[in-house]
């Protein structure tokens, strides 16, 4: 992974015509964009503490406001006037510039606002003077005004809508601290001092090999880390005891590496950085195969212009997520010429923690994936399926797979290893998908809840598992043979057209219909909703629903309910289903005895039956 960022960061740094050799130009890698993620819009509001020279003495004037749009032409020189430091630091402390993302505006609880915490403790360190300006001066400006100030900002940050969040800066006689050089040599040389000095030791040293290049180096240090999920801040943060002043032996990196990982970092979160199912964020991070030009050209122009042209992104509609902004349509369409790795992760504060890391996905894998999709979207059951945008309740659009779908049943945990799975084309446990679809159909089920969507939503992901070759079960299928089940009285109309209906059914998805006592509990399930409907219309009740035991279903259940099942019809004096009866009996006569089903398994059939009756009355 190490080599991937380093690599982007190559790419980046020549795309800007920047120079490693010249740190001061690096200084766009280093900040951040007031916005935490540009596809979510969020800090939008800039914040200054104005303050002007006067006869050579600092005097506060107002608190400025400029509204901060990431996709505005100069808005890569407005991050520079502001120099947002990236990493930020704990809510306690200063962070290495005064400029701060203001997460309390006042005192609250008896915690101090960010003015008092991140911006007036800057100027208490000592700082080396500057021809341009005086830092001690603008300090001892700041803390004489200090309640003005406080009072400026409350009443500015009252007028800003609620929803939207600020950064906090400075500017002195009219210009940004990122328009003074002294500020920029402040952020640059503490970076360089952070790669090598943190927890109050140092880690570094002369004349080793760097890691990520392998060269051999003037200086190397040990605290360098993309992302910070390095336990560096315990001793003997990894097996066999290593100290953190010995950290450079166990990831030694030189400064040149290091400013150029920070670049792709940079450039991997603000245009490698995507929404996964609308809830995860993950990071796409190529690796080219050949480290050729054209191929590595081929693959960040369109994702240029993907982050840059929305009308580009509306060509790609076909989505396996349900955010808008799907990129795996875009690199399912690109070649064999580089793997693709996606960092499912969770960002708050200062923590980064990587969900999952899936590696080397080629674009034919990607391709693979949406085609399935589209020839599972095709069955009709789905195609009939009305739901609305979300997937969640009925509505207007057919029923569509994408990971959602999986999202329906699967903790966070288990979503993530499916995906995982499905991405790499690892067996998924047959029975262990139908335990928690059922779970979800049971607790809908019990609560009187609707069950189609769900129980749809179960068979289109065990046919999406099933086209990509993916269920693990140990049940042997066999082959079924030709379905020879008559039905007794000759073949009148009535009769041919249901047996003519389910034989279609159960041909259309043969994989799963594979033994005749699926397909009797199928249509058995099919006959009860027959039944309920009748129920309902008669009594705005369904007392046979207490019958079903909240959908814990087994064999001798299964069977017991087709008497029940005809009893209660002929009591309403409408069984009107004496054809789907025959048949069903003679599907239980043909399966025999000792179903090799679970009760899952038993219960899932039945469920799909009673949300699909609508195809047989």
């Amino acid at each position: 992974m190490i080599g991937a960022i380093k690599n982007i960061g190559e790419y980046a740094i020549k795309k800007d015509g920047k120079s490693i050799d010249e740190p001061l130009e690096m200084l766009g890698f280093l900040i951040d964009d007031p916005e935490t993620n540009p596809k979510e819009p969020s800090y939008k509001n800039i914040l200054s503490i104005n303050i002007n020279r006067v006869n050579g003495i600092y005097e506060y004037k107002t608190i400025g406001y400029k509204q901060y749009n990431h996709s505005d032409d100069d808005s890569d020189d407005d991050l520079k006037k502001y120099l947002l430091y990236k990493g930020g630091s704990s809510n306690a402390h200063p962070d290495i510039t005064p400029t701060s993302r203001i997460t309390r505006i006042k005192e609250e609880k008896g915690k101090k606002p960010t003015f008092e915490v991140k911006i007036l403790p800057w100027f208490n360190t000592e700082r080396v003077p500057d021809k341009d300006i005086n830092l001690v001066d603008v300090g001892n400006c700041l803390r004489k005004n200090k309640e003005k100030i406080q009072m400026g900002l409350e009443e500015r940050h009252a007028k800003i809508n609620k929803k939207e969040k600020s950064v906090l800066t400075l500017k002195i006689d009219d210009k940004y601290i990122g328009e003074y050089d002294v500020f920029k040599k402040i952020l640059i040389e503490k970076f360089e001092e952070e790669l090598y000095s943190k927890y109050g030791v140092e880690s570094k040293a002369e004349d080793e090999t760097c890691c990520v290049c392998n060269e051999k180096k003037a200086e190397v240090y040990g605290f360098v880390g993309p992302y910070k999920f390095s336990t560096f801040d315990k001793p003997g943060f990894v097996s066999g005891g290593v100290q953190q002043k010995d950290a450079w032996k166990n990831y030694p990196v030189c400064k040149e590496c290091a400013f150029t990982l920070e670049a792709g970092k940079k450039y991997i979160k603000d245009k490698l950085n995507f929404k996964f199912y609308g809830r995860f964020n993950y990071y796409l991070i190529p690796k080219f195969i050949n480290k050729e030009d054209s191929e590595i050209k081929k693959f960040y122009d369109p994702i240029n212009r993907w982050n840059r042209d929305p009308k580009f992104r509306d060509t790609y509609i076909e989505k396996l997520t349900t955010t808008e902004n799907d990129v795996l349509d875009l690199m399912s369409k690109e070649g064999n010429y580089l793997n693709l790795n996606f960092m499912f992760y969770m960002e708050s504060n200062a923590e980064f923690k990587i969900l999952l890391y899936v590696e080397d996905i080629l674009p034919s894998r990607l391709k693979t994936l949406f085609d399935v999709k589209k020839k599972v979207d095709k069955i009709n059951i789905f195609e009939k399926c009305l739901v609305d945008k979300n997937q969640i309740k009925k509505g207007e659009k057919p029923l569509e797979f994408n990971f959602g779908v999986v999202r329906t049943f699967f903790s966070r945990k288990y979503f993530l290893d499916i995906t995982n799975k499905i991405f790499t084309g690892k067996l998924i446990d047959y029975d262990f998908l139908l335990h928690l679809i059922m779970q979800k159909i049971r607790e809908e089920f019990v609560n009187k809840y609707p069950t189609e969507i769900s129980t749809l939503k179960g068979f289109m992901l065990l046919n999406y598992l099933n086209n990509l070759k993916l269920l693990k079960t140990n049940k042997i299928k066999s082959k079924m043979e030709p379905n020879a089940i008559n039905v007794p009285g000759g073949d009148t109309s009535e009769k041919g057209e249901v047996k003519q209906k389910t034989d279609a059914f159960f041909e259309q998805s043969a994989d799963f219909f594979d033994s005749d006592a699926k397909r009797a509990i199928f249509l058995e399930g099919a006959l009860t909703q027959f039944l309920l409907n009748i129920q309902y219309r008669e009594r705005k009740a369904t007392p046979f629903r207490s019958k079903l035991r909240g959908l814990k279903l087994n064999e001798k259940m299964i069977r017991g309910l087709l008497p029940k099942i005809q009893s209660k019809l002929e009591d309403y004096d409408e069984n009107y289903y004496r054809v789907l009866e025959k048949i069903i009996s003679n599907y239980f006569v043909s399966a025999g005895n000792g179903w090799k089903l679970t009760n899952d398994e038993i219960s899932f059939y039945f469920v799909l039956g009673m949300n699909l009756s609508n195809k047989f009355k």
